[in-house]
C-alpha cells in the first residue's frame, strides 16, 4: 500500500526540474525578443539618420551652387536637416556640424573631401544623435533593464556641385496632344517644364551642357550636347505630338549622345532625363535598355506625366539607373518635377 506513496513521492522533484528548465528558457526567449525589438529600431534610426544627412548635404551643395554664399549653404542644411524625422525628432543641426570645402583625387582613385580647399564646392554634413548633438541620443524600449538606456549613431555625408552632361529625352507620341485644360496640350505643359528646367539647371549646373532626343514610334538625336540652351527650347517648340511610344530607343538615342558626341566631357557627370505621359508599346523597353546607360555609367531619372503613364516601369529604370522617379498630374506640378530633378543633377553625394 505505500508503493504508490513511495513512488509518486520519487517523481516529483523531476517535475519541479522540469519547470524550472521552462521558466529559464522562456526568460532567455523574452531576452532574445525584447532585444531584438531594439536592434530592429536601431537598424530603422540609423537609415534615417543617413537619409537625413544625405538630404542635408544635398541642399547645402545645392545652395552653395545657386547662392555662391557660404552661410545660406549652411543654413539650407540645418533646414532641410529639421525637416526629417530621425527617431521620432527632426534632425537638429548646428552649425559646427557642417563643414564647406573641396575634393581632390586621392592616390586610390577617389574623390576626398578637403575642409576648406579652395575654391569651395563641397558641403559636409555630420548628423548626430549622440550626448552632445542638439537632438540628443536615441532612447531604448528595453536595453535600459541591461544598463544600456540609449543609442548614439552617426552619419557623413558629403555633396558636391559639379560639371554635368545631360541628355534630355522627351516624348513627342500621339497622347502628347492631349488637352490639359485652358487651350493646351500636354505638349504645351512640357515646353513650359523644359524651359524652367533649363533656368534650373543655368543656377545649379552653370558649366552643364545639354543633348535633345525626342521619340514616338521611333527616336531621333535632335540636338547634341551644347551649352546654347536657346537651341534646346527652339527645338522643342518645334515638336508635333503623333505615333507611338518608344522609350526604350530614345533612352538609347540620350545615352549615345553623352558617350559620342563630339562636345562629350571625358570628367563629366552624365545624366539622363526620360520624360513619358504614357505606356511603352514598341520596341525594346527603357528596362531592357537602360543597362546600356548604367555600363557608360550614366545615371537615369525618370518622369511620368499624367494618370496613363506607367510609373511602376519608369520607377523601375529610374531605380535601375541609380536615379530618381518624378511623378506630374498636371501641368504644374510637370513643371515642378523637372526643376526638382534638375537640382538633383546639380549635386553629387560623394561619401
Amino acid at each position: 500500500m505505500h508503493r504508490p506513496e513511495y513512488g509518486w513521492n520519487r517523481k516529483a522533484p523531476r517535475h519541479g526540474a522540469m519547470l524550472i528548465m521552462v521558466a529559464i528558457v522562456l526568460v532567455i526567449i523574452l531576452i532574445g525578443v525584447v532585444f531584438s525589438i531594439d536592434v530592429a529600431y536601431m537598424h530603422l534610426v540609423r537609415a534615417e539618420l543617413r537619409t537625413a544627412t544625405d538630404a542635408a548635404a544635398r541642399a547645402g551643395a545645392e545652395e552653395l551652387s545657386r547662392t555662391q554664399d557660404e552661410s545660406q549653404a549652411i543654413a539650407a542644411a540645418i533646414a532641410i536637416g529639421a525637416r526629417n524625422q530621425v527617431a521620432g525628432k527632426p534632425l537638429e543641426l548646428a552649425a559646427a556640424d557642417i563643414q564647406l570645402g573641396g575634393q581632390e583625387l586621392a592616390v586610390d582613385g577617389k574623390f576626398r573631401f578637403v575642409p576648406g580647399l579652395d575654391p569651395v564646392s563641397a558641403v559636409r554634413v555630420s548628423g548626430r544623435r549622440d550626448a552632445t548633438s542638439l537632438s540628443g541620443p536615441v532612447p531604448l524600449f528595453f536595453a535600459k533593464m541591461f544598463g544600456q538606456s540609449d543609442f548614439r549613431p552617426t552619419q557623413v555625408a558629403t555633396a558636391v556641385t559639379t560639371i554635368r552632361d545631360i541628355a534630355l529625352v522627351l516624348d513627342r507620341s500621339g497622347s502628347m496632344a492631349s488637352s490639359v485644360g485652358g487651350g493646351l496640350t500636354r505638349l504645351d505643359a512640357l515646353k513650359d517644364a523644359v524651359e524652367a528646367f533649363i533656368d534650373e539647371v543655368k543656377l545649379t549646373s552653370p558649366n552643364a551642357m545639354i543633348s535633345l532626343s525626342t521619340y514616338s514610334t521611333s527616336s531621333s538625336r535632335d540636338i547634341a550636347l551644347t551649352d546654347d540652351f536657346n537651341r534646346i527650347l527652339n527645338s522643342v517648340d518645334d515638336l508635333t505630338a503623333n505615333g507611338l511610344t518608344a522609350i526604350g530607343q530614345g533612352l538609347l538615342d540620350g545615352s549615345f549622345s553623352l558617350e559620342n558626341d563630339t562636345n562629350r566631357r571625358a570628367f563629366a557627370n552624365k545624366s539622363i532625363v526620360v520624360m513619358t505621359d504614357g505606356n511603352h508599346n514598341t520596341g525594346l523597353g527603357p528596362d531592357q535598355t537602360v543597362s546600356t546607360a548604367v555600363a557608360r555609367g550614366q545615371t537615369v531619372h525618370t518622369i511620368t506625366f499624367s494618370s496613363g503613364a506607367n510609373q511602376a516601369l519608369m520607377k523601375t529604370v529610374a531605380d535601375l539607373g541609380g536615379g530618381i522617379h518624378v511623378h506630374a498630374d498636371d501641368a504644374a506640378e510637370l513643371r515642378e518635377a523637372f526643376q526638382e530633378i534638375a537640382r538633383a543633377i546639380g549635386v553629387l553625394l560623394v561619401e
